[in-house]
């Protein structure tokens, strides 16, 4: 047993560490979590020493400072009030662990929380423009039926069918996509339901998606045209592609799809805001939607049909279906916190 006292700071972290994995009445931390919180730990510590402060004496007024002092990783930016938060969170942590064990007297951080982050609600479109979105798949497309059309269809198809972001449609590749056995006659038509696999952008698990029928078909058809002067078709190619050679499709060439597809079909419909004063879209939103725009309406319609949270998490990959509080004014009933 270590004769080195706890209340050394690298004891002390360590204490706490240990005591943090072995609780079960909270969320697991994983390694990356450990290392973030260690991160904390050793530029508090730094902060303290700079400011001659014993940790163990810090105070609330030590610990705000300490927060707005959180320079950003970037010259060009500035720090997010979610990476203060973040960074006050792993001091209240800690300290609560130091109350408990008698090695402070109050938790300094208590006092010192910096000021809550307003929650932006998320983007969604209104049932009316999302259904000319989806009419105007197959009504408005520049080409109907070529290379670009069918890629693009596929494209807005995955956001607004299966709810993918850009970076997990710019990693898929031929092999994430399997044709399901026996489903070409269950489909009534050209080419099978197909299952997709889904790796989350970053890392994560993969996430198996059935795919609708109308996606089914976009993808089918994709795939027809898709080797077109393409030489690299081992499975590791990119799924979807920015042009005939096969480069890849870059995050605005997404976003620039999305936009040119609300336009066209807006428009058709009369439903861009200088046609429609009374509509519920605010014209300065409209540059602002795009990819994600599409998902959240996907996610949205999910959780209006009746899907239970459960799948939608599973579908969407999201580690804690919290994140869908902020389409709470697109849901019909409240979301259950």
């Amino acid at each position: 047993m270590s004769d080195v006292p706890v209340s050394e700071p690298d004891a002390f972290f360590a204490s706490w560490r240990a005591a943090r994995l072995a609780r079960t009445d909270l969320k697991p931390m994983g390694a990356a979590g450990l290392m973030q919180a260690s991160l904390v730990w050793r530029h508090w510590l730094a902060f303290c020493t700079v400011h001659s402060v014993a940790w163990d004496a810090a105070r609330s007024l030590d610990v705000a400072r300490f927060c707005q002092s959180i320079g950003p990783r970037s010259s060009l930016k500035k720090t997010s009030p979610v990476t203060r938060r973040r960074y006050w969170r792993v001091l209240r942590d800690l300290y609560d662990h130091a109350l408990v064990g008698g090695l402070v007297a109050v938790n300094p951080a208590e006092g010192a929380q910096p000021p809550a982050t307003e929650r932006v609600p998320s983007l969604a479109l209104p049932l009316p423009m999302w259904t000319a979105l989806h009419e105007g798949l197959y009504e408005h497309f520049p080409g109907g039926d070529d290379f670009k059309a069918r890629r693009n269809r596929l494209a807005l198809l995955l956001m607004m069918r299966a709810a993918l972001t850009v970076r997990e449609i710019i990693g898929l590749t031929l092999a994430s996509a399997q044709p399901c056995a026996d489903s070409v006659e269950s489909t009534g038509g050209p080419g099978p339901l197909y299952l997709l696999r889904v790796r989350k952008a970053g890392g994560g698990h993969e996430r198996e998606l059935l795919l609708d029928l109308p996606t089914s078909r976009a993808l089918h058809a994709w795939l027809e045209v898709r080797p077109v002067g393409l030489p690299d078709l081992h499975p590791g190619s990119r799924l979807v592609v920015g042009d005939r050679i096969g480069r890849a499709i870059a995050p605005n060439g997404l976003y620039n799809i999305c936009q040119a597809h609300l336009a066209r079909c807006l428009k058709a419909k009369g439903l861009l805001p200088e046609q429609a004063p009374h509509t519920v879209l605010d014209p300065g939103l409209l540059a602002h939607m795009g990819p994600n725009t599409l998902r959240n309406t996907c996610i949205a319609a999910w959780f209006n049909a009746g899907v239970p949270l459960q799948e939608i998490q599973r579908r969407c990959g999201f580690k804690d279906a919290s994140v869908m509080s902020r389409l709470g004014a697109h849901l019909v009933s409240p979301f259950p916190l």
